[in-house]
């Protein structure tokens, strides 16, 4: 218990933790083998106080699964924020943040040294020059100080306060913050300038509310960083399905968001396999900048004339481009609405009338395996299906037919 803090050092391990045991909880203390058996303890008992009252544990054949519970109509912001809020400090850190800006709560402007000065008056142990210089610096980035120049060194005040509580839109602006904390990518800066203000959330809530990916927005800041400065980066990615990590290397274009799950995909340029791909931001970490790439809007214009040909993320195999073929009967009549879904969901497929409630539905794609948890939503209206992609046409007739069994007697 000795080495044990509430406070987070390392986040790309307490995000790590938190997905695997506490978002998809699936595994017991002795199934994650990456890191000791008190390392997990310790980044348990680390979670379950910054989500205390959100916790729930299943006793197994396997042993205790930990997970969280929530209710996403009951919940006005995402309780993962906390893990945001929270950072390791020293005791010094915690002396010299509230000495400083009580020193300069008066609107002097000081420069380090004289800091050091008047902190040796109030502290038994004296930080040295450059501690108090860094901490300054620090602060200065942070936005809490300013610095003008003064002689040869500089010297820092604190900052004017926001006073957001005097703009003329005050209340519209805060309704607005309120949205944005829980609807958009980044929303803890929302959630912390409602802390500022001690408001919160009390207006708006969500059928579908994807709070896990908070923990994905570290990575996608500096992906967004990298594509405004059109760099190529590389970083570490961890396979879902082979649980292996590999360094990756590419060129970031854009974002993708499921509105189905809302998970969140780069699209890269690879450039050895001279290709694009699209990679999940939950499995990747430690992003590292690289070199500007000349080339990057002729990269975008090439992704711009392929995502018409793209149903979901996947740029396709070895084929490349695969056809899919449905005819499905429809009652013009009654169903007017399934056939205007046809044409609303299709994704530019081509819809054609065979005779009357008869309809062919024809779409060229990089991958038809994307297309078939929609092509079944039509179970029951299928009168023939064919596919350039025979694994992919199996898929589906495999499943109709395990259904038919089910529900039947006999097979088909």
């Amino acid at each position: 218990m000795s080495d044990y803090q509430e406070l987070i050092k390392n986040f790309e391990r307490i995000r790590d933790y938190m997905r695997q045991f506490f978002l998809y909880g699936f595994k017991v203390r002795r199934e994650f083998g990456e890191k000791s058996g008190r390392t997990y303890d310790n980044e348990r008992r680390r979670i379950e106080s910054y989500l205390a009252g959100y916790i729930h544990a299943d006793y197994t054949s396997r042993g205790k699964q930990v997970s969280v519970h929530m209710d996403s109509k009951q919940l006005s912001t995402n309780p993962l924020y906390a893990a945001w809020k929270s950072k390791s400090f020293t005791d010094n850190d915690l002396l010299l943040h509230f000495f400083l800006l009580g020193l300069l709560g008066k609107g002097q402007a000081l420069t380090a040294s004289a800091l050091c000065d008047l902190l040796a008056e109030h502290m038994e142990t004296v930080p040295d020059l450059q501690t108090v210089r860094n901490k300054c610096r620090e602060y200065e980035r942070l936005g809490i100080f300013e610095s003008e120049k003064s002689g040869k060194a500089f010297a820092y005040r604190l900052s004017s306060p926001m006073e957001l509580e005097n703009a003329p839109l005050y209340q519209e602006l805060m309704q607005a913050v309120k949205f944005c904390s829980e609807a958009m990518p980044f929303g803890i800066v929302g959630s912390t300038l409602l802390d500022r203000e001690f408001l919160h959330n009390d207006v708006f809530c969500w059928k579908h509310y994807f709070l896990v990916h908070t923990l994905e927005d570290q990575v996608l800041l500096k992906i967004l960083e990298a594509m405004r400065e059109r760099r190529s980066i590389t970083f570490e990615n961890h396979s879902v399905r082979s649980g292996k990590r590999a360094q990756i290397a590419g060129l970031p274009l854009q974002i993708f968001v499921s509105t189905q799950t809302g998970r969140r995909y780069v699209c890269l340029y690879f450039f050895p396999k001279r290709r694009f791909n699209c990679l999940r931001l939950d499995c990747i970490s430690q992003v590292t900048p690289l070199e500007v790439c000349p080339e990057y809007e002729c990269y975008k214009e090439k992704l711009k004339k392929n995502l018409s040909s793209c149903w979901g993320v996947s740029f396709g195999g070895r084929s490349r481009i695969e056809t899919l073929c449905m005819k499905l009967y429809l009652d013009e009549g009654r169903e007017g609405h399934i056939l205007n879904r046809l044409h609303r969901e299709g994704r530019g497929g081509e819809v054609l009338k065979v005779r009357e409630n008869v309809f062919l539905y024809t779409g060229t794609f990089f991958d038809v395996n994307e297309m078939l948890s929609w092509v079944k939503s039509f179970t029951g209206r299928i009168l023939d299906l064919q596919c350039s992609n025979e694994a992919a046409l199996q898929k589906v007739t495999q499943d109709l037919e395990q259904m038919y069994e089910m529900y039947t007697e006999g097979p088909m």
